[in-house]
């Protein structure tokens, strides 16, 4: 089979050819991103034990991002089937699949449940390594480079030049951060006059006396 270059994809199917199989690609992605990441936690703070005295090594986060990718690629097999199946270009005498539900009716029908799960176990070798190294990559750079929010000097200087908010009982900015973000914007809302955004009239001289507190006298 000839290989087919980007050029050629726009060039026959157009630029949405450049796009056949997304709502695939999201049908299989979504559901491992949801296995996986959970699973990575849970092992790192459940098997490891890690708190924030307690930062794990590099080989702890590369166990613990491989076996989180072994239920997570293994599980999500069937929707891969269906992309591959979906985005390789029918060769002669093979089946033309018109969408997702057509290519998994499809699949069953003529090859059975099994076919689902074609390929897991070379998922599984290729997917568990390969977010090992990936999440271990990133905890390793996000300690030698943290985000300011996380540096406790900043936090230290933000809170020195937030004195204002801590005169009205705002407490500590160096917790939660999005916590005390959300907690501040909350009280910015509700302290914001009723009137906000609204035409002003001029108030009569009575009115201006009830404003003032001189009404009666």
């Amino acid at each position: 089979m000839p290989r087919r270059s980007a050029l050629w994809i726009v060039k026959n199917l157009g630029l949405l050819g450049l796009y056949k199989g997304a709502s695939a690609c999201l049908l299989r992605d979504i559901p491992f991103s949801a296995i996986y990441f959970p699973t990575y936690s849970h092992m790192k703070k459940d098997w490891f034990g890690e708190s924030e005295t307690k930062k794990l090594g590099v080989a702890q986060l590369l166990i613990s991002g491989a076996i989180a990718g072994m239920p997570a690629a293994y599980l999500t097999t069937p929707c891969d089937v269906i992309k591959t199946r979906l985005q390789v270009e029918a060769r002669k005498g093979e089946t033309t699949y018109r969408g997702l539900t057509h290519c998994a009716s499809t699949i069953y029908k003529e090859e059975g449940f099994k076919a689902f799960f074609k390929g897991g176990p070379a998922r599984i070798l290729r997917s568990s390594p390969q977010f090992g190294f990936t999440l271990a990559a990133y905890e390793v750079l996000q300690n030698v480079a943290p985000f300011p929010e996380h540096d406790a000097d900043d936090l230290s200087g933000l809170n020195k030049k937030a004195g204002i908010l801590h005169g009205a009982g705002l407490g500590d900015l160096s917790g939660d951060m999005p916590w005390v973000r959300s907690r501040n914007a909350l009280k910015i809302i509700l302290d914001l006059d009723q009137n906000f955004g609204r035409a002003k009239v001029k108030p009569t001289e009575e009115e201006w006396k009830r404003i003032r507190g001189l009404g009666g006298i």
